[in-house]
């Protein structure tokens, strides 16, 4: 009876072992819930996972907390301080975007090192790219592109997740010439070969400089990784490109694609019919998947190419 003497209303007396008396206690959590009104007419929007990934002390957090407009994760100069994934939800023009801040992922033989616990944010931060339908590769800027770098990308690639390369800490890079750009992205192009339909935004986390356009990629490109092209405008862009360029298989078999149609979203996935089993050159799927890409604003996102016998 001592705690009715406190004056708060309602007790519930519960028993947490045996589950009695829960189902009051969420009654009464329930009724002060405030009520939620949706617009007539309006759907709630579908929210976008984004999954900010990269080295560790490349400026995750702190590109996460600059996007929210708040202090969500903690920011420090030492390596390692983000362990476990933070995921936060950001409306943005009528737009809503999931963003997880992973933890920075190293190279195998330094997490083997690092002990288990690293070993397990690594983990979580590979999930996170699996679920992502936009993964921002963060690249320090200041130190440049490295191989472990590339490696996240290819795990991305692989998840078939849309991909945005955001080279952070370029307020650091300021005052080194005209022509910086141009040389940071080519050395960058040329490190991550296969990622050379994703965009690179030069960012800084610290002063937000680029970051709202960072959001409108992000927008841009989650659109595109569920676009559907239809078969009609498909089949007359494959009758122009190859009659331009005949396609070529690894046994140089004498191939003719008859038709094809896009099979799935997420990523874009498009399967050409030919005359002949066999499969195309593997250049030759590349400038498939590019010319797609550029036809249809299939930016940022993995493109995959499968040929089946008609």
């Amino acid at each position: 009876m001592e705690f009715y003497r406190l004056g708060f209303e309602p007790v519930v007396e519960i028993a947490a072992e045996h589950g009695q008396g829960t189902g009051d206690l969420l009654d009464e959590v329930i009724k002060r819930l405030p009520a939620q009104s949706e617009p007539a007419g309006e759907a709630e929007p579908q929210e976008v996972a984004v999954a900010i990934v990269g080295r560790p002390n490349v400026g995750k957090s702190s590109l996460l907390n600059r996007l929210l407009k708040e202090e969500r994760s903690i920011v420090s100069a030492m390596p390692g301080t983000t362990r476990d994934s933070v995921d936060a939800v950001l409306h943005w023009q009528r737009r809503v975007f999931r963003i997880v801040d992973t933890a920075g992922i190293r190279r195998a033989g330094q997490i083997a090192r690092s002990g288990q616990l690293e070993g397990v944010s690594v983990i979580l931060a590979r999930r996170a790219i699996e679920k992502a339908d936009v993964t921002v590769l963060v690249i320090d800027s200041s130190e440049g592109v490295a191989d472990q770098d590339a490696t996240i990308a290819g795990e991305a690639e692989k998840a078939g997740s849309g991909i945005i390369i955001a080279a952070n800490k370029w307020d650091l890079m300021k005052g080194q010439g005209q022509d910086l750009y141009k040389k940071f992205d080519d050395e960058l192009r040329r490190q991550i070969k296969f990622l050379d339909y994703a965009p690179v935004l030069h960012i800084s986390a610290a002063t937000g400089e680029r970051t709202t356009k960072l959001l409108e990629m992000i927008d841009k490109v989650a659109d595109a990784r569920v676009r559907r092209v239809p078969t009609g405008e498909l089949n007359r862009f494959l009758k122009d490109v190859t009659a331009a360029h005949p396609p070529v298989s690894p046994g140089k078999k004498h191939v003719r694609i008859l038709y094809a149609a896009q099979t799935s979203v997420a990523p874009p996935t498009f399967v050409f019919f030919t005359n002949v089993a066999t499969e195309f050159h593997f250049s030759y799927e590349r400038f498939l998947a590019n010319q797609l890409r550029e036809s249809f604003g299939l930016m940022g996102t993995p493109i995959r190419v499968k040929v089946r016998k008609s």
